[in-house]
């Protein structure tokens, strides 16, 4: 193959990764999610990422849970390649919850709630924001206190 024509498919990639990157392919080389329990109960955990699709031009999001941790326990929520810069997470106890302001979707028993709007049986919970961009490796989210 002459240099030339290398160069020119070389360069081509090049732009192809850089329009990825650009338009959201990717934001991190974040390689996992991991959430860990540092209190002292039992928590749920949900978790929730956008699709990468809309409806009506919003974006959907795909809503999950619920996971079980124990005191001390770590649990890996994603893995990667990760393309979103976003995720998001919520945790309850019998007597707290771990909440943010990002209203997503849930259920009371096990759940995966692909949707832009709670329907009937699903209610919103405000969960914490995960901001992986710029990070690398395991990224781990801490739910901390009583």
């Amino acid at each position: 193959m002459r240099w030339g024509t290398a160069f020119g498919i070389a360069a081509l990639m090049l732009s192809f990764v850089t329009t990825a990157h650009a338009q959201g392919g990717k934001f991190s080389d974040v390689t996992a999610i991991r959430a860990c329990n540092q209190s002292s109960k039992v928590i749920m955990v949900a978790k929730s990422a956008a699709t990468g699709q809309q409806q009506d031009g919003k974006n959907i999001f795909l809503s999950q849970g619920w996971y079980e941790l124990n005191p001390s326990q770590c649990i890996t929520l994603w893995t990667g390649p990760l393309a979103n810069r976003y995720y998001y997470v919520y945790a309850e106890s019998q007597s707290s919850h771990w909440s943010g302001t990002f209203p997503m979707c849930v259920s009371e028993k096990a759940f995966r709630i692909t949707d832009i709007q709670c329907g009937q049986g699903f209610v919103r919970r405000q969960f914490n924001q995960i901001d992986v961009g710029g990070k690398s490796g395991v990224f781990t989210y801490y739910f901390q206190g009583s």
